[in-house]
Order: C-alpha cells, then sequence, then structure tokens
C-alpha cells in the first residue's frame, strides 16, 4: 500500500483527481435537465472533427448515403442510461435528484419490460443492449423490483439466437450468421407495435451488457445456463481471436468492450474465473499499443475513462495514475472533456458521442483508487439497495 506523506506528490495528485471528479459532477448535474440527458450528438468521422444534432442527422444521410433511416434521431435517452449505470450506488456518494432525473428519462422509453433507445415509438424498436442497462440500473439504484428485473431479464433470454434463427439477416449487406445461444440486439419477434424491422444481428458489447443483467436476476433454468455458456464462449472468443480490436457492430472502440467485460468480471466471479485472466492481457496490449501514439496525438479522453474502469475493474492498478493524470490534464475550464465516438449505427459509418457521455465516464473514472492493492478490493460490489419502487 502506498503510504501519502502531507504534500507529496501522490497527495497532490489525489487532491488534483478528486477536484477534476468535482468539477466532471458539476457539468453532469448542469447538463441534465427535468427532461433528461442531453442527446449525443453525430460525427461521420470518429475523432468528431465536425458533428451535428440528431435533429439534423436524417437529413444528412440522406445526402451523404441517399438512404432514409425511417426514424428520426432527435432526443435519444441512451446517453441516460449509461450515465444511470455509472452513477455510484453509495448513499454517501449518490445525487439522489440526479439519479431520479436520469431515470425518469429511462423510464420514458419502456415498453413492457423492454427498452428503446428514443422515448415513445417512433418506429425503432426496443432493443437488448437499452433493456439490459436499464433494467440493471434502474434496480441497482433501488428503483425497480426484484419481480421487474426478473421480467426483464426473462425477455433477454427470449432475443438469445435459437437454432431456427441462424439464417442470415434479412439485410442483404450483414453477411454474419449469428451465434446460437448468444443474445441478439433486435427480437425481431413481431411484438412491439409499428416497430421497423431491423434484422438479426448480434454486437459483443450488447451481450456482455445483456449477460449482466441476466446473471444479476439470477433465473435458474436450463435455457439460463446454456445462454450463460453460449455467450460466456462467444464473448471469450471474441476477445481471444482479436477481433475485438477491430471494435463490434455498434462499437467501434476495444475499450468499449473491454470495459463491457470487465465489467461482468468485477461482479460475477464464474466470469471472471473464465474471463478476467486474458482480460488483463487484452488490456496490457492495448495499453502498449496506444503509449507509441499517445505522446505524438492527443489522448481521447474516452478511450482512457473506459481503460481506467476496465483496469479498475480487473484489480490492475499499474498505469491507473497515468491514465488519471490524461484525464485531469486534457479537462476542459467548464469540467467537461471533448466528444468522442462511443457507439454508432450499424449499416453506416456514423458515431454518436458528446461531451456529456465523455464526461460521465471520465468522471467515474477518477472517482477510481490508483493506489489500492487488489487483494484489498472484494471481486464482488457490494449488494445493491434494496429496491423500493414497482416495477
Amino acid at each position: 500500500m502506498t503510504i501519502s506523506l502531507p504534500g507529496s506528490p501522490a497527495q497532490a495528485a489525489t487532491r488534483t483527481r478528486r477536484q477534476a471528479a468535482a468539477r466532471a459532477l458539476d457539468f453532469v448535474s448542469r447538463s441534465v435537465s427535468s427532461t433528461g440527458a442531453p442527446s449525443a450528438l453525430l460525427s461521420l468521422d470518429p475523432g468528431f472533427e465536425q458533428c451535428f444534432t440528431g435533429a439534423r442527422a436524417r437529413g444528412i444521410l440522406r445526402e451523404h448515403f441517399g438512404v432514409d433511416p425511417g426514424f428520426d434521431l432527435a432526443g435519444e435517452a441512451f446517453s441516460a442510461m449509461v450515465s444511470l449505470t455509472l452513477l455510484p450506488l453509495t448513499a454517501h456518494e449518490a445525487d439522489p435528484h440526479l439519479i431520479l432525473r436520469l431515470a425518469t428519462h429511462v423510464k420514458a422509453c419502456r415498453w413492457r419490460a423492454r427498452y428503446r433507445f428514443f422515448p415513445g415509438s417512433g418506429g425503432f424498436p426496443a432493443d437488448t443492449d437499452c433493456t439490459a442497462l436499464a433494467t440493471a440500473a434502474l434496480f441497482e439504484h433501488g428503483l425497480l423490483t426484484q419481480e421487474g428485473l426478473e421480467r426483464g431479464a426473462l425477455e433477454l433470454l427470449r432475443s438469445a439466437a435459437l437454432p431456427r434463427d441462424t439464417r442470415r439477416s434479412p439485410d442483404p449487406r450483414d453477411e454474419d450468421r449469428l451465434s446460437r445461444g448468444v443474445f441478439t440486439v433486435y427480437w425481431e419477434d413481431g411484438e412491439e407495435p409499428a416497430a421497423l424491422r431491423r434484422g438479426h444481428k448480434q454486437d459483443e458489447v450488447a451481450a456482455a451488457n445483456a449477460l449482466y443483467t441476466l446473471l444479476l436476476a439470477e433465473p435458474d433454468t436450463a435455457q439460463t445456463c446454456a445462454v450463460v455458456e453460449a455467450t460466456t464462449r462467444h464473448l471469450a472468443d471474441h476477445l481471444d481471436s482479436g477481433r475485438y480490436l477491430a471494435g463490434t457492430r455498434y462499437y467501434p472502440s476495444p475499450d468499449a468492450f473491454l470495459y463491457a467485460l470487465s465489467r461482468l468480471c468485477a461482479r460475477f466471479p464464474a466470469i471472471a474465473a473464465a474471463l478476467a485472466a486474458p482480460a488483463r492481457k487484452a488490456l496490457a496490449e492495448r495499453d502498449a499499443s496506444t503509449m507509441v501514439t499517445v505522446a505524438r496525438t492527443p489522448a481521447n479522453a474516452l478511450e482512457t475513462a473506459l481503460r481506467t474502469l476496465a483496469a479498475d475493474h480487473l484489480g490492475i492498478t499499474t498505469g491507473q495514475e497515468q491514465r488519471q493524470a490524461l484525464l485531469t490534464d486534457t479537462q476542459r475550464l467548464d469540467g467537461s472533456w471533448p466528444p468522442a465516438a462511443y457507439y454508432r449505427m450499424g449499416r453506416f459509418p456514423v458515431y454518436f458521442g458528446s461531451p456529456y457521455l465523455t464526461t460521465v465516464f471520465a468522471m467515474n473514472a477518477l472517482r477510481t483508487h490508483p493506489y489500492a492493492r487488489p487483494t484489498e478490493r472484494s471481486s464482488v460490489p457490494a449488494a445493491a439497495p434494496r429496491p423500493h419502487s414497482h416495477a
């Protein structure tokens, strides 16, 4: 354990980190209005050199790609779901007013036990990524009952690709076959009224998020065991093969996958036993490759934050001080960090990100303790507060 003397460099770094986290929280709190989190911006390049609002996106897609997506892209609630997942659960750290504003935004997207990317119907269907994040976050903040969690988990189970689903997607441009027993992104079961068909697709970050929520609910069925085993194998193969370095269908950065995987490992010992060691190795390799370019190009604060969180989840302290120093050095005067690509459209190179999203991740990354030994931390966080609201 590092012992910090008064006025030592370690103590000064801790003060700087805490001050940066406080400024970030102030920015996040100001950004979340009574109607929820600000909608993400969009860009045609992952570096976000130029970006535009969701209100303009449909016209820009027509202009650049000659295609109308069939729905408007303004007012997404996925940013609210992500930030609700990241906000502290413990009472002495949590901001109840901020959590409730975000939860109201998230709940506006619910259809039965599923959650949509946009509030209201609008033609865009509910998906398993939104459903997994929203269901788990609401439950862990005590805003969804155990029964509500279990209903969401059963819906996620229904999305897992069965043998009859191993046909090619209805979209001729989607050439990937489905992996059996692994969660799909869209249900495509025709149950949601007026929902556009999106095709049978899989994404490893979405699958990791769905697996987290399924394990949180602990349904004890043969189908659950089969889906857990199939999805764990699928995630392990994506990691071991090195395919994660190219991102996933909806998440362009390899760090997004490592973060989602590490979140699973931190919460569930059985998953950690299978995936933590290769995830640590992949994170070390990722760090080595990015250190070559970090001196020549501005650090991507979002990817730095994702790697910081992944390292913390995996019990890695090496490099944490440097990662957090990068974050504090690149924070803007208003407490935020620049937008970067967190997720993207599947068919087109259109990226979503915002100062708000980057800041939520960076704020959480700065709250990790760079000096804690892995043996001093539990591999499983403390139990979530008891739910007290209706499902």
